[in-house]
């Protein structure tokens, strides 16, 4: 007797849930230098953004009003160019024209902290709460217990 395959069953065991942490490969960002890490995880974004670096160039120097090339952009992504840092500010302003949560990610990855989905903002909130009431309650029914010694 032939045995019927389930056509959903592969579905359902190859399902992974979705990736609240933007990360981007560990490979593609991997260096031996904190600084070297920063140069590959900004050429990394520039990449996933899919437009020219001239294109993100002219995007960052309309956001910041002043002029950045693509020669800039090539600098602060390039590992041999150590002296080229990208300043804070111009950073900040990179991260919000290519939108890249990953790339803030990549920086924070020696922190405790990690960037995440402002629609996630009210789960965040509520959890705290949550945590908080679970707090106070412990806190009643040690005054409760305190109370009920003392009569």
């Amino acid at each position: 007797m032939r045995t019927i395959r389930c056509q959903q069953t592969d579905d359902l065991l190859n399902w992974q849930p979705p990736q609240v942490e933007a990360r981007f490969e560990p490979a593609r960002v991997r260096s031996a230098s904190p600084s070297g890490k920063v140069c590959r995880a900004l050429s990394e974004a520039m990449k996933k953004d899919g437009r020219s670096r001239e294109e993100i160039a002219a995007a960052l120097s309309v956001h910041l009003g002043e002029s950045i090339s693509r020669d800039s952009l090539d600098a602060w992504a390039s590992e041999a160019r150590e002296a080229s840092n990208i300043s804070g500010y111009r950073l900040i302003s990179l991260i919000s024209v290519l939108k890249s949560k990953e790339l803030l990610n990549e920086f924070l990855a020696r922190t405790d902290m990690v960037v995440v989905d402002r629609k996630y903002l009210p789960l965040i909130e509520r959890q705290v709460m949550e945590e908080q009431k679970k707090l106070i309650q412990k806190m009643i029914r040690q005054i409760d217990k305190e109370m009920r010694v003392q009569q």
